[in-house]
């Protein structure tokens, strides 16, 4: 995925979805923490740097004043597991398995 650039999340979604997205190097970063949404917006960015047990965040995300909404590592894979359960899921399906990751840790059950 392209990095330093602002993207919503129906379209990091789709773009996982053609594209196959296999690098997991991004992270996505927002003004606050709240509710994913598919029509928000959020940046694309580089993974923090770990200086002495401290995130230090890329130069353009620390600029901008944005927070860690979701390493791209555990997107792909709540994604890709999603797709794999449930290969015709919506896009707000994968929204709701991102959110239940976020809050429980583990991968979302899909109903039969």
């Amino acid at each position: 995925m392209r990095k330093h650039q602002e993207l919503s999340l129906e379209q990091i979604i789709e773009q996982m979805r053609v594209d196959k997205l296999s690098s997991d190097d991004f992270c996505l970063y927002a003004k606050e923490y709240g509710e994913l949404r598919l029509n928000s917006l959020y940046w694309v960015s580089d993974y923090p740097d770990v200086v002495e047990d401290r995130d230090v965040y890329p130069t353009d995300v620390a600029e901008q004043g944005l927070q860690l909404i979701y390493y791209g590592e555990q997107l792909i894979d709540v994604l890709a597991a999603a797709l794999e359960e449930k290969p015709d899921a919506s896009p707000q399906d994968l929204v709701e398995a991102l959110k239940y990751y976020h809050q429980h840790d583990s991968f979302m059950p899909f109903e039969p």
